[in-house]
């Protein structure tokens, strides 16, 4: 009966409108239950599981690393991420579980913060005190260390030294960078980066990611405003991509989320191709709705069906400088070896 009811079915289903529609409905009710998974488990929502806690950690502490990276700290800085890193910290459910990597740098990243206050003699009593301090190191206990820097000091040569390495060392060589000379990358060099880049696997090889080289000083600075994380450092960036993947390229309901993986992909393959070319990058969040990216078509004309995956400024890095220390996790805590 079941085959004889899909044999009466199936010219009506093939009809446009009517496929039309059956196609929409299930696109709009798997987008509702991707909506529904990332309500009841995605930070932005939540803050009740360690994995979560764990995120706002990371977000907070990382913000004060990158405001450890100027040559010249600016003092008191990051206030409100202080505040933030207290209630965190002193929480118990984060103060038993030291032993996750990404905790345990949060303490230490808090306990730098405080010393480099220390030997610049600037008080900051009023939002850190010395309780707070050693509370934070007692947490810590042995793995305290005087030694311990969130960030990491390099000069050009240094940094470059291993990107004709073997893939182990090049690999671990790779970091973002935010301080460029103003200098512009020759266009020809961004394009044999680009011929690397394009080696990156993609769904059945549909190649859907795109990327824009903006050199318009003027955009930039907006474009970068608009994505409203990378203040401090925008002065000497003179060249931004724009990476973004092609919704004309898809073709199922189950396909629907495949432009971020297969924009994911290229993105990664981009950054190790600026690096082997010795071109500075930092991959800057686009984490917009729909609202907040709207303005960058007021700065740039992208086709309609692209979606923004990534703005990267590059340029040529500075003789000496400094990146974020970023901790990786171990692999302990990430590969799961399932039964």
């Amino acid at each position: 009966m079941k085959n004889l009811i899909r044999k009466i079915l199936r010219p009506v289903l093939e009809i446009d409108g009517v496929k039309s529609y059956l196609l929409q409905r299930l696109l709009f009710r798997n987008y509702k239950e991707d909506a529904k998974l990332y309500r009841e488990f995605a930070v932005a929502f939540n803050n009740n599981g360690i994995k979560n806690k764990e995120a706002n950690l990371i977000l907070n502490y990382h913000s004060l690393e990158k405001g450890l990276l100027f040559k010249d700290t600016k003092k008191g800085f990051g206030e409100y991420r202080i505040k933030n890193l207290h209630k965190i910290l002193k929480d118990p459910e984060i103060v038993n579980n030291i032993d996750r990597s990404q905790i345990r740098v949060g303490y230490q990243v808090m306990c730098q913060y405080y010393e480099v206050h220390q030997k610049l003699n600037y008080n900051i009593d009023n939002v850190y005190t010395i309780e707070q301090y050693n509370f934070y190191k007692s947490v810590l206990d042995a793995s305290y260390s005087t030694a311990f820097t969130g960030v990491i000091e390099f000069d050009k040569e240094t940094f470059y030294k291993d990107v004709k390495s073997d893939f182990e060392k090049f690999a671990f060589s790779r970091k973002s960078v935010r301080n460029f000379t103003g200098e512009k990358i020759d266009v020809d060099r961004l394009r044999r980066a680009m011929v690397l880049a394009n080696s990156a696997p993609s769904v059945c090889n549909r190649q859907a990611s795109n990327v824009y080289l903006i050199e318009d000083k003027k955009k930039i600075d907006k474009i970068l405003e608009i994505q409203a994380g990378f203040s401090g450092y925008t002065e000497h960036v003179s060249q931004l991509l724009i990476l973004t993947n092609d919704r004309n390229y898809y073709y199922t309901v189950g396909e629907r989320n495949q432009l971020f993986i297969d924009g994911g992909l290229f993105l990664m393959n981009l950054l190790y191709a600026l690096h082997y070319y010795q071109i500075g990058n930092c991959p800057a969040n686009w984490g917009k709705t729909i609202k907040e990216e709207s303005p960058i078509q007021d700065v740039i004309s992208l086709p309609k069906s692209e979606k923004i995956i990534c703005i990267l400024p590059i340029g040529v890095v500075d003789p000496e400088f400094k990146t974020t220390l970023s901790l990786r996790r171990t692999i302990d805590e990430n590969f799961i070896v399932l039964d």
